[in-house]
């Protein structure tokens, strides 16, 4: 008898022990995920309270949620500005009075910049949305902290006055070859050192880079048409390259300005330019192969 009731003890004993081991693994087991959770929770709310402010909250729309009229008290103070996606143009000014240094935009869709730019004294670097079709009159007039530009590959023209004295502009570069058209005034009293215009470009208006002091050299496509009046006149101007193919090309007398006599012409041995050098020589003080 006392041996049975010792063997139901134990009996006893043994399955109170599996039960506290069974329920041990899924007890820890809950705990960890439980901490796992809250330790995501806090995760989450960490980087939420961290990101940044909408960008569209620096903005303010017209009515049909398109068009910027202007910032918001908060976008003035950004230095850095995203042109909200939804975007299809922006008034005038619109960036003249921020401390913005750094201008890009969320899509790359055309966007009618309008003179958004203008008197932007702060913004040193725009980003363009790469399907820009035309840069407009006065885009970025007086946008004098402006350092460089690259123009996207679907502009085709860059109207008068679109960089007109941007005094700090010193590196224009092109994405295509789209463009056809340079302005009159455009680049007028811009920071530019040298500059290679795009394959494409058929016109420079009179003035286009009218007392461009710094500019020293220019690169000319071979589909150059037309180089208008006084185009180039800058005091440092001491070169100009034309491509091996140009042909029948304008130049009008006065398109280098004072420095014509002082210039060294670049064209290539046996081209159009060559053979026809009465037609297109203005008084070049030197013109040479290359």
């Amino acid at each position: 008898m006392k041996k049975k009731l010792a063997m139901l003890m134990i009996l006893a004993i043994s399955l109170s022990f599996a039960a506290c081991s069974g329920k041990g693994p899924s007890n820890t087991s809950s705990a960890e995920t439980q901490n796992n959770n809250i330790k995501q929770e806090a995760v989450e709310n960490k980087e939420e309270a961290a990101a940044p402010e909408n960008d569209n909250s620096y903005f303010s729309f017209l009515d049909d949620g398109t068009t910027i009229s202007g910032l918001t008290e908060e976008g003035n103070r950004q230095k850095s500005l995203v042109i909200p996606e939804q975007t299809q143009s922006l008034m005038g000014l619109v960036i003249s009075d921020s401390a913005a240094e750094e201008v890009s935009f969320a899509a790359d869709h055309d966007v009618a910049l309008e003179s958004a730019f203008a008197n932007a004294e702060k913004v040193k670097k725009v980003t363009l949305p790469a399907e820009l079709t035309m840069i407009p009159y006065m885009a970025f007039g007086s946008c004098t902290g402006l350092e460089s530009i690259e123009i996207p590959a679907g502009v085709t023209k860059i109207d008068e006055y679109a960089f007109d004295y941007c005094t700090n502009l010193k590196k224009v570069t092109f994405a295509g070859t789209k463009c056809e058209v340079i302005g009159e005034y455009a680049f007028e009293l811009c920071g530019l050192e040298k500059i290679a215009l795009p394959e494409g470009l058929k016109t420079i208006d009179d003035q286009a880079f009218f007392d461009c002091d710094s500019l020293s050299s220019v690169t000319l496509p071979s589909t150059i048409e037309s180089i208008g009046a006084h185009a180039f006149n800058g005091k440092s101007l001491s070169e100009a390259h034309f491509a091996a193919d140009t042909k029948d090309v304008k130049i009008d007398p006065t398109a280098f300005g004072v420095r014509t006599s002082d210039m060294t012409v670049y064209i290539a041995e046996g081209s159009w330019m060559d053979q026809n050098r009465d037609k297109w020589n203005v008084g070049f003080g030197t013109i040479a192969y290359e």
